[in-house]
């Protein structure tokens, strides 16, 4: 893989993110952004092919080797935040952005704030992270707050026994299960458990409302390529009557779960990369 290990100091949000770069630093970065619960060694498939290009991943805050939100709940605009404060200490004027899952939902977000800022967006089978039914919202608040003061963090007697256990939870490839686990894994004298915050398997409960999001989408003034999975089986997945009509679309279904991009990894390379070196003002198909 053609990558290195990197690390940004976010003084506002008060964490350090750590994360993966491509040796190669010329032209605008790609910010590579994860899915709830995964990392950025979701990415390396895609480095291996891309690697001419100027690729950032990073572990957002609770994932992986980045540091964990000293607040009590992860929410979306919170990613977004740090998304952008990361742009702004790198003084990275404009960027691309790559989102994964959730990280394409983060992507959106960063997009509507700056739209100034994006270039162009690539967003990979994307989920919306949508408010709770009213109704619901006080039995989901129980268990919150129950499970926020359990605190407690699977323990697994064996390294194969975790992946496995994630491979089933996730809905994966047991091989996407062990490139993940690589940055997430910590041995304990009890066995292994995962590095990633506890709090983030706590279910949310201030999603933001439909409405809300949509009010993000309308301001998306980058070109969007849109990637979703033939074999997906996400409970919210990207509803493509969103975009809005001045922002030129792109939509591309490809062989592969959830996780394509580390699945199948060459087809999904081939359309980042036709997408990106495109004439300016292109991108809608």
């Amino acid at each position: 893989m053609a990558a290195e290990e990197v690390c940004f100091e976010l003084p506002q949000a008060g964490v350090t993110l750590r994360g993966l770069r491509t040796s190669t630093h010329e032209g605008p970065p790609v910010v590579c952004l994860h899915g709830w619960l995964d990392n950025c060694a979701g990415f390396q498939m895609l480095f291996d092919e891309l690697a001419d290009l100027n690729l950032v991943a990073v572990d957002l805050p609770g994932h992986g080797l980045s540091d964990h939100l000293p607040s009590t709940t992860y929410q979306v605009l919170n990613y977004a935040a740090c998304v952008l404060e990361l742009a702004h200490t790198q003084g990275w004027d404009r960027f691309h952005l790559l989102g994964h899952s959730l990280g394409g939902m983060v992507s959106v977000l960063v997009a509507g704030i700056r739209p100034e800022k994006v270039d162009r967006m690539i967003l990979v089978d994307p989920v919306v992270q949508r408010s709770s039914d009213p109704a619901r919202l006080r039995e989901s608040a129980g268990r919150y707050l129950a499970a926020l003061m359990d605190g407690a963090r699977p323990t697994f007697r064996t390294r194969s026994q975790a992946v496995r256990t994630r491979a089933r939870g996730a809905d994966c490839l047991l091989d996407t299960a062990e490139l993940l686990s690589e940055r997430d894994l910590v041995e304990t004298p009890d066995g292994y458990t995962w590095r990633t915050d506890p709090r983030l398997r706590y279910p949310f409960i201030e999603a933001l409302t439909e409405e809300q999001i949509q009010e993000f989408v309308r301001a998306i003034t980058s070109p969007t390529l849109v990637l979703t999975a033939e074999q997906a089986r996400v409970a919210s997945p990207f509803d493509l009557a969103w975009a809005p009509a001045t922002t030129p679309l792109r939509h591309t279904t490809l062989p592969g779960g959830h996780h394509l991009h580390i699945e199948n990894p060459a087809p999904v390379a081939r359309e980042i990369r036709a997408f990106l070196s495109e004439p300016e003002g292109d991108g809608a198909s």
